[in-house]
């Protein structure tokens, strides 16, 4: 049974005539650690019996020794608070795990006697708070990742049966979150578990979170650099101009409740914006054949030529986007994509921790709003245009985010590598 007291250590004498007090935890009899209150203490002065100074310590320490004792005894009560929480949490309060969190306890539970906002009582409402000051800085889908942290949260507690708050955000809260999202968090359509980048999204948006509270001084000093936002490459799909092309010369007489979803798509694939600016395109924004707009996730201002096919479809909606919400535009894509013969199987492989995961669909399967700018980059791409040039359109920063985000097939790369060794020869 693991037992913590409060000793001192004669031979760690000082020059000062002083030791310091220590609290030894043992976890097992050859497992222990001595944990430094912070305390010095003469020898003569200490009682190993009671572990506290005696009264002919008064006054010495610049402290009444009562005072300094209940200092000593408050301290010792947090170590068992902390051990009795590890407990609850089904966390072995290892050598290893007093080591590496004890002293971020102490400094979360001083800080949580910080005055806050009265309405600010718990972690949820930190986070309501957060999403409440973003909402004019962050698109719709970021808010949304915001409100699916505060989900996620609250099953983590609820499976724990322990009170999540900010003293509560050490590494074994990290290690033990992540295999949750990984294994039991349960998604839609009834299946156990997250993917990779389906897991690392909401730690991101957490350390964001936490980050902005220690800013704002309503959560001491964490150390964040153990929380890895853990990311896979996937390989989504895009369309080739000649897909691009079947859709948009396709009869859709018989479908004409997708007409819109096609002439978006086309659009979009023709302009390279984001659903949500490629949606609010208005006749105010076009001048002299060119459109210009300021993209919300990023915030820069791009000026698009309209011409061709692009000018053709936005003519005939009176120089307006296609309207159309886009969890409609989403499900009719996937309807649009089987009509024209979008068939060809794609196997996905994506990784849970180190288990691999493969998955075959048809491609109209996986088609969503976000295939209209990968199109556009990677068509563009093939077909020679700058690299800065289209990224002054993607929004991507740099040049290695721009190409992890482009997508060919082993046959498209083939070629496009032929082309340049056509006439290559060795001298």
């Amino acid at each position: 049974m693991a037992t913590a007291r409060l000793v001192i250590k004669k031979s760690y004498l000082k020059r000062s005539g002083r030791t310091p007090i220590y609290i030894q935890y043992i976890f097992k009899s050859d497992d222990k650690i001595l944990v430094n209150t912070g305390y010095e203490v003469q020898p003569e002065h200490w009682n190993p019996t009671t572990q506290c100074l005696r009264e002919k310590a008064l006054d010495v320490y610049g402290k009444n020794f009562s005072e300094l004792n209940a200092l000593l005894v408050g301290l010792m009560t947090d170590f068992k608070t902390f051990l009795s929480n590890a407990y609850s949490r089904q966390i072995t309060p290892t050598i290893r795990y007093v080591k590496d969190n004890f002293k971020q306890y102490v400094i979360n539970k001083k800080q949580a006697g910080a005055e806050v906002p009265s309405e600010l009582l718990t972690v949820y409402d930190h986070i309501d708070d957060y999403i409440e000051q973003k909402k004019e800085d962050v698109t719709v889908d970021t808010l949304k990742d915001y409100r699916a942290l505060k989900k996620h949260l609250k099953l983590f507690e609820k499976s724990r049966g322990y009170v999540i708050d900010f003293t509560s955000f050490n590494y074994a809260f990290y290690d033990e979150f992540i295999e949750f999202l990984f294994n039991e968090t349960m998604k839609p359509n009834g299946e156990r578990g997250l993917l990779t980048n389906a897991v690392g999204k909401p730690i991101k948006n957490l350390k964001a979170f936490l980050r902005d509270r220690i800013r704002k001084g309503f959560c001491s000093d964490l150390d964040l650099s153990t929380y890895k936002t853990v990311t896979e490459e996937v390989d989504r799909v895009y369309l080739s101009w000649s897909e691009i092309s079947t859709i948009y010369h396709y009869d859709l007489s018989n479908y004409e409740d997708l007409i819109i979803t096609r002439d978006l798509l086309v659009l979009g694939c023709l302009i390279g914006l984001r659903f949500s600016d490629l949606s609010r395109i208005v006749p105010e924004f076009i001048t002299n054949s060119h459109l210009r707009i300021r993209q919300k996730k990023v915030r820069r201002d791009v000026q698009i030529p309209i011409l061709g096919d692009a000018a053709a479809i936005l003519t005939r909606y009176n120089w307006k986007s296609p309207s159309i919400p886009m969890h409609e535009f989403n499900k009719n894509l996937k309807t649009l994509g089987r009509i024209v013969g979008l068939d060809k199987e794609h196997t996905l492989i994506h990784y849970k921790r180190n288990q691999e995961i493969k998955r075959s669909f048809k491609k109209f399967e996986l088609l969503s709003s976000h295939i209209c700018r990968r199109s556009f980059c990677t068509n563009e791409y093939l077909d020679g245009t700058d690299i800065h040039l289209i990224m002054r359109i993607s929004g991507h920063r740099t040049e290695r985010a721009f190409l992890t985000y482009l997508k060919m097939d082993e046959v498209v790369a083939a070629k496009k590598i032929a082309e340049k060794w056509q006439n290559r020869q060795l001298l």
